[in-house]
């Protein structure tokens, strides 16, 4: 691969995880507003159904930024291996020089990701509502 299609490969990584995570942020939200204005006084079997589709969404979610991750360090790695060889552009070495900072997002995903769930589960299940 060149330069340029490792560049752009990364860029077109951005925009995605950046739809990731509005997904992300929409489903949380309306969540939310389900729990506050009518989840949290459906009856246990509706909460537990709809618990669980949230639930497959934020696993479906976590693999494909999972799988995103693991792309974008494989990029890095590439563009580290052609910076090896011959010498890149400015841009080549931004993108070279903030490269760890993807293993450190990962976990940051994932322990977002733990967070809000623990607390929608806390919300949904244990949590008394005011009726």
């Amino acid at each position: 691969m060149t330069e340029a299609e490792i560049s752009n490969q990364l860029l077109a990584l951005s925009g995605i995880s950046l739809s990731g995570v509005s997904v992300f942020f929409t489903l949380f939200s309306g969540y939310i507003v389900a729990l506050y204005f009518f989840l949290h006084r459906a009856p246990f079997a509706m909460r537990a159904v709809v618990f669980l589709f949230l639930t497959l969404a934020f696993l479906y979610l976590g693999m494909l930024a999972n799988g995103m991750s693991h792309h974008a360090m494989g990029l890095h790695q590439a563009l580290a291996d052609l910076a090896a060889v011959k010498p890149v552009t400015a841009g080549g070495r931004a993108l070279l020089d903030g490269g760890d900072a993807n293993l450190n997002l990962h976990w940051m995903n994932i322990a977002g990701l733990g967070l809000n769930y623990l607390a929608l589960l806390y919300l949904t299940f244990f949590y008394r509502w005011e009726r």
